[in-house]
């Protein structure tokens, strides 16, 4: 294993002792006491030196505070501030400037409050708990009771109230092994911790059914630990700590956030992240992996803010003071929602706030945010076409359809829409062979706001056509995208050709087509039964009331796979669709000519871009007179045009692509706005005249 603890700095400046170094400012409004408690385990050795018969420990217990008068806690002592600097090798600044850093903590303060949520935090190795004062505080300012351990012996220094210092004794060689012997050993003093609190004069601080632990570099990974063996603690958080002990199969059922450094802790990048893959697999509850750009191993602590203001190169690029506060917010939510019971967008999906925090894997999937400026509304529509039959089961006299319109909302604010229902989750989810809830997608995190007042009127309207046996619902990314830039869409559920469809009254229709043998005739069948679908809910919505919202004279459609392929036969057969588009569909009835603008969309099938192409997409072009474009995207794969690639990644399942779902869709966004601002709206969009991105060829 890497080690986890990192040096400091080799190189620094002459240091100025002004202006005084501070720490992050708690955001919280509570005053935050603090005080320092030396407990002993006289029911073992010390593991790192055997001929000590206990284990004794510091520990600083945060918490808020009646009064924010009073003497302020120093940060470190002269000892520790010096073993520090020995350690990292750092010169010419005097190590006493560690003592006099502001602190916002008072010494032996009054508490304020009982029964209050605890956060055990552990350190990195070789680091004092001081490096974790910042979070302290500022957890403890918002009303936690925050229990900070040093872990004796495992860091350069710790001081003792009879002023005895201990150093490192189990700093030296570093294998397997011995990251595995502290981890464990921290899970025991986390233990003996909690017990010691819940019997002494500060017990009535803690609630016992609410604690919650994090900790850095190693300390975070002992936070596994520390779970397996005590079920007092209810969710956790590894702060850019690489496992050495991995999770066994049995695994963990409670809530647990992994977040670090982008660099290290990305998918894929390494060893480091591979620990956490192999963890992720193992935890059973509600889960997270964060990853933050720009930002080092100290950024996390207070480690990073202090030498950064002492003008120590980290060599990260995102500030010191903003990884504290990227820092803060993450852990604070997670301890909120898992620990108070108060669920946090924050968790959710990327934040506009925090653009330097990329979530890697999720147990609750999300829709990216839409890119447009207009908050979106939704609304499902129920259809029955009464003059035709079902065309996959002849006995229901009657074609019925959903649909869900998406549009520009008055408001931001109210419930969102429901991704799927947990019936439509379970037939979609069914042989994927995915480790979850059968009702995982009924959770989807959506932007759009269900049943929203609509904002504008006349608004261009596009159709949206899914692949076969996918709900409607996998195109939502995209008609949520649409709507945030002023469209209506309308996307469109073909009854019996998806997994499962869900009606109003609970009637559940699963997919009668799939049962049918799968020949050139099947899908042209299917193609121009998609055709007439399309004019059967132009006819309802421009003569319902939702008719008012819609510019019949801009209605353009886009599709994917047999969605984009049915676009042509559903523009052949009715000239009120303006323009369309076929996102990575090959097509099954040969087209005949058209003179309006049509796209193909695609993902790269060969090593050569364009080469081969799709042979009946080069059929086809040849019968387009009108406007016309053909882009590849390398590195794509089918499903990373919908939300099902969006899924994939952030379930962490493999499916073929190099490039990821997110970008894929960033992409299909743009071009599919693009093209139909240029072809409704008669903006002219640059981005279709020349490949707008890097992964973008033009292939005619």
């Amino acid at each position: 294993m890497a080690t986890t603890a990192v040096t400091l700095a080799l190189t620094s400046p002459a240091a100025s002792a002004e202006p005084a170094l501070t720490l992050a400012k708690p955001t919280g409004d509570r005053p935050v006491g603090t005080t320092a408690l030396h407990l002993e385990d006289t029911a073992r050795a010390d593991p790192w030196v055997p001929s000590v018969p206990y284990r004794e420990l510091m520990v600083s217990l945060f918490y808020p505070a009646a009064s924010a008068t009073g003497p302020k806690k120093q940060f470190m002592s002269e000892a520790e501030a010096k073993a520090v600097f020995d350690e990292a090798g750092i010169e010419g600044i005097p190590p006493s400037v560690l003592t006099t850093v502001h602190t916002d903590a008072v010494v032996d303060a009054r508490p304020a409050g009982r029964g209050l949520p605890a956060v055990v935090l552990s350190p990195g190795f070789k680091r004092p708990r001081a490096e974790l004062t910042s979070l302290s505080e500022d957890l403890a300012s918002h009303g936690y009771l925050v229990v900070l351990v040093d872990h004796t012996y495992e860091n350069v220094a710790t001081t003792f109230p009879d002023g005895r210092v201990t150093g490192c004794a189990a700093c030296g060689s570093y294998s397997t092994e011995f990251w595995q012997k502290l981890q464990r050993g921290r899970a025991k003093d986390v233990s003996f911790v909690l017990d010691s609190l819940t019997r002494s004069k500060w017990a009535p601080l803690l609630d016992a059914s609410r604690i919650g632990m994090a900790g850095h570099s190693v300390g975070g990974t002992s936070t596994v630990n520390a779970m397996v063996t005590d079920a007092r603690i209810k969710a956790g958080i590894d702060l850019d700590g690489t496992q050495s002990d991995p999770l066994l199969a049995s695994g963990l059922d409670r809530p647990f956030l992994f977040f670090g450094r982008q660099s290290l802790y990305a998918p894929g990048t390494g060893v480091e992240s591979k620990s956490w893959e192999d963890d992720w697999n193992q935890l059973k509850g509600w889960k997270r992996w964060l990853t933050a750009a720009g930002m080092v191993h100290p950024s996390f602590t207070d480690i990073g803010l202090v030498g950064e203001q002492l003008g120590i190169d980290f060599g990260a690029t995102t500030p010191a003071v903003r990884g504290q506060a990227i820092t803060a917010a993450y852990v604070r939510a997670f301890f909120d929602q898992h620990l108070r019971g108060r669920p946090q967008p924050l968790l959710d999906q990327p934040s506009a706030r925090y653009p330097e925090v990329a979530v890697a894997r999720t147990s609750t999937p999300y829709l990216p945010a839409p890119t447009g400026d207009r908050p979106v509304g939704s609304a499902a529509v129920y259809l029955k076409d009464t003059s035709r039959p079902d065309p996959w089961v002849p006995s229901v006299p009657y074609r019925e359809l959903m649909v869900s319109l998406f549009y520009p909302a008055a408001s931001a604010e109210g419930p969102k829409t429901p991704y799927l229902t947990p019936e439509e989750s379970a037939a979609l989810l069914r042989g994927s062979g995915l480790d979850v809830p059968p009702d995982t997608l009924a959770g989807t995190v959506t932007n759009s706001v269900d049943g929203a007042r609509p904002a504008g009127r006349g608004l261009p309207l596009i159709v949206l056509s899914p692949g076969y046996t996918k709900p409607r619902a996998t195109l939502s990314a995209l008609a949520e995208d649409l709507a945030s830039h002023g469209y209506a869409v309308a996307l469109i559920g073909h009854t019996y050709e998806n997994a499962g469809q869900s009606f109003p009254g609970g009637r559940f229709a699963g997919c009668a087509s799939c049962e049918l043998p799968h020949d050139e005739a099947f899908w042209q069948k299917l193609e121009q039964g998609r055709a007439v679908d399309v004019s059967f809910v132009l006819n309802s919505l421009t003569r319902s009331k939702w008719a008012p919202l819609i510019d019949r004279s801009r209605i353009g459609m886009a599709g994917h796979s047999i969605g984009g392929a049915s676009t042509l036969p559903a523009m052949v057969a009715d000239s009120r669709i303006k323009a369309g588009m076929n996102i990575d569909g090959t097509t099954h009835v040969p087209l005949t000519g058209l003179s309006r603008p049509f796209m193909f969309l695609g993902h790269q099938l060969g090593e050569t871009a364009c080469v081969p192409g799709d042979p009946t997409w080069e059929r086809d072009w040849a019968q387009l007179t009108g406007w016309r474009r053909w882009a590849g995207v390398r590195g794509a794969q089918h499903a990373s045009f919908t939300d099902v690639g969006l899924f994939g990644d952030e379930f962490g399942v493999g499916y073929g692509a190099k490039t990821t779902a997110l970008r894929t869709q960033e992409i299909t966004r743009t071009y599919v706005t693009a093209f139909f601002d240029q072809h409704l709206r008669g903006e002219p969009r640059p981005v279709l005249d020349r490949p707008g991105y890097p992964k973008i060829t033009f292939c005619h």
